[in-house]
C-alpha cells in the first residue's frame, strides 16, 4: 500500500514539475519592462500567439476570386477567413508605450495589435486590441489594410520564450581591473 501511494505521489510530482517548466511566458507590461531594462530589443524576440484566432470579413464575388486565405459562402455572402493557429511564431514589427504590433506573416500592414487593456494590472498579459468591441464579443480590427471581425480568439495574448526573461534577469557581474600609478 505504501509503495502504491509513493508511486502515485512521485508521478504527480513529476507531472507538476514538467508542466510548471513552460518554455513560453505570457507577455505582460511587467515582463516587457524587465526585458527592455535588460537591454533586449523587442524586435529580437520571438513572439507566439497563445490561442487560435480567426478573422472574417465580407467580400464581393469578384474579390473572392483573388483573395488569399479561405473563402466561404455563408447565408449567400462571400466571407474571407484568415486563421492564426495557436503557437504560430511572430515578430514585433513596431512598439508603442503600451502596445506592440506583431506580424505573423510577411507583408506590409500584416500585423495584429497587442497591448495593455483599459483596466489591466502590470501582471496581466498583453491582449489583442480592436478598434471597437461589440456586445456579441466580436471585435473590429484592421489587418492587411482591410477591416475584419475577430470572432474566435478575442481573448488572444502573445507569449515569448522564457529564456528572454531569464536573460534579462541575469545579474551582470564583472571585476574591476584596477588602476596603477604611472611611473614618470
Amino acid at each position: 500500500m505504501k509503495l502504491i501511494r509513493f508511486l502515485i505521489l512521485s508521478i504527480t510530482a513529476s507531472v507538476l514539475m514538467i508542466s510548471c517548466s513552460s518554455s513560453k511566458t505570457l507577455f505582460t507590461p511587467e515582463i516587457r519592462t524587465r526585458v527592455e531594462n535588460g537591454g533586449i530589443k523587442l524586435d529580437k524576440i520571438q513572439f507566439y500567439v497563445d490561442r487560435n484566432i480567426e478573422l472574417k470579413r465580407e467580400i464581393s464575388k469578384e474579390e473572392a476570386k483573388v483573395t488569399k486565405g479561405k473563402v466561404k459562402i455563408i447565408d449567400g455572402k462571400y466571407i474571407n477567413i484568415v486563421k492564426l493557429e495557436k503557437f504560430t511564431p511572430g515578430i514585433c514589427s513596431e512598439t508603442f508605450p503600451e502596445k506592440i504590433l506583431v506580424s505573423f506573416e510577411k507583408g506590409e500592414n500584416k500585423f495584429l495589435t497587442f497591448g495593455k487593456t483599459r483596466n489591466a494590472a502590470v501582471s496581466d498579459p498583453y491582449k489583442i486590441l480592436a478598434f471597437s468591441w461589440y456586445d456579441n464579443g466580436e471585435g473590429k480590427i484592421k489587418y492587411d489594410g482591410m477591416f475584419y471581425h475577430i470572432t474566435n480568439g478575442t481573448e488572444g495574448s502573445v507569449m515569448i520564450k522564457s529564456k528572454f526573461v531569464k536573460k534579462a534577469d541575469e545579474v551582470k557581474e564583472r571585476n574591476m581591473e584596477g588602476v596603477k600609478v604611472s611611473s614618470k
